[in-house]
């Protein structure tokens, strides 16, 4: 993958847009989008062939159509473009820091990881920027990006559950 490609996809902080459901490029909004469509008519499909017993799978498929619907048209266009419509960080000052280090990645920073961002991110988020910048440090941000690209951007607050 081109470097500008890994700009658009992985966030400075080393958060992966791809998989955010917020972003209009990433995984989530594209596979929505493309399931969405293989539904359309399908709802009233199962309206015309289902029978009373069936209302309740009638109600919970038109809200999960809803939400897919939703989910693909997501809005973000990344944290490094122009089109982007404010991160769920609040107070989030990543691009602006990394772009005055004159690095494209945290974990590429001489002072990486500095104090200041454990101000802005809850703990699990916290623990994946620390994790991420050290592996972007490691071996590189395209081989970060091979790592994570399949791996679900929400994933630290199941397991933050469960413990």
């Amino acid at each position: 993958m081109e470097r500008k490609e890994l700009l658009e996809n992985i966030a400075p902080c080393s958060l992966m847009c791809y998989t955010c459901g917020g972003y209009k490029n990433g995984a989530i909004c594209k596979l929505a989008g493309e399931l969405s469509g293989y539904l359309e008519g399908m709802y009233e499909f199962y309206e015309k062939h289902s029978g009373p017993e069936q209302k309740s799978y009638l109600e919970r498929f038109q809200i999960f159509q809803e939400e897919l619907t939703r989910m693909g048209e997501a809005g973000c266009g990344g944290c490094r473009n122009g089109e982007h419509n404010g991160c769920s960080i609040r107070g989030c000052f990543l691009l602006e820091c990394v772009k005055d280090h004159e690095v494209d990645f945290c974990g590429e920073c001489p002072e990486f990881p500095c104090d200041k961002v454990h101000s802005i991110f809850e703990e699990e988020v916290y623990l994946q920027w620390l994790e991420g910048g050290k592996r972007i440090r490691e071996a590189g941000a395209e081989q970060f990006w091979e790592e994570r690209r399949r791996v679900p951007h929400y994933a630290g607050y199941k397991k933050g559950l469960e413990e």
